[in-house]
């Protein structure tokens, strides 16, 4: 397994405007040391073809790879409302060609779904995945799913979905995502679709380990399936969130 780091790692600094796309490959470089990192929609300032090769060009002039793209806002793909749905998919399909210009294997969609699940909603969604999947195959990139609300918050459902679409697709475990009582259990199930993982951490005790997520057991699992690619931290805490990170980058080291 190789460490990247998320933008979502350092959202405070990119929402207030102090942080750009354009520098991130090269403050990660810099800061954390590692060669790894995932991007997030919200941060992209553009979806221009000049934009996008100036992002490429940062990339690869700091020896960087872009491991994912976290994508949001894009739609309902389980949506019950057929032109609601649709849109939705037609929506994801441009980040198969930003993801292609940029370098990156893959990108995450959300599974939606967020009111009541039903059979219906898991065969709209199941019908968005592989008609987005179909297109995205052809290109040579990957679709994720992550455990990240909706329907997406039951791993069977997740395991279907994949098993279903079959090709084009895999899964992006969160390790914070899941309740608690099954956060263990359900990484479990969707580690072995795994094609990027997110590595979620919030605070840290006096020995560097996480107040809430198992740090070894998650590492072990993603071990026990067989996962060697980008293990991306992803802070969400409170506290400073350089030194977040810093201290992510430490613990995950430390399972390895």
């Amino acid at each position: 397994m190789k460490i990247a780091v998320s933008g979502w790692s350092l959202h405070r600094r990119f929402q207030e405007g102090k942080l750009k796309l354009l520098d991130f490959p090269k403050e990660v470089r810099e800061k954390f040391g590692v060669k790894g990192i995932e991007l997030n929609s919200p941060f992209f300032e553009s979806l221009e073809d000049d934009y996008l090769e100036r992002l490429r060009e940062r990339v690869e002039e700091c020896g960087m790879k872009v491991g994912n793209i976290a994508v949001d806002s894009e739609g309902d793909l389980a949506s019950l409302d057929e032109k609601a749905r649709r849109q939705a998919v037609e929506n994801h399909k441009k980040w198969i060609y930003i993801a292609k210009k940029i370098g990156s294997p893959s990108f995450r969609a959300n599974a939606g779904g967020y009111g009541k699940v039903n059979e219906d909603v898991i065969k709209a969604c199941i019908k968005s995945f592989s008609e987005l999947c179909q297109e995205a195959e052809r290109e040579g990139i990957s679709v994720l799913i992550e455990n990240h609300g909706g329907i997406s918050g039951d791993p069977d459902i997740i395991v279907r979905i994949v098993e279903e679409v079959k090709k084009g697709i895999g899964t992006c475990p969160d390790f914070g995502n899941f309740p608690d009582e099954v956060r263990y259990s359900a990484l479990e199930k969707i580690a072995k679709y795994a094609k990027f993982v997110h590595a979620k951490f919030y605070e840290f005790d006096e020995n560097g380990e996480d107040t809430r997520i198992d740090a070894s057991r998650c590492i072990n699992i993603l071990k026990k399936a067989g996962f060697d690619g980008w293990l991306s931290i992803e802070f969400e805490g409170k506290g400073d969130e350089e030194e977040g990170v810093t201290r992510s980058i430490e613990l995950c080291k430390k399972y390895l």
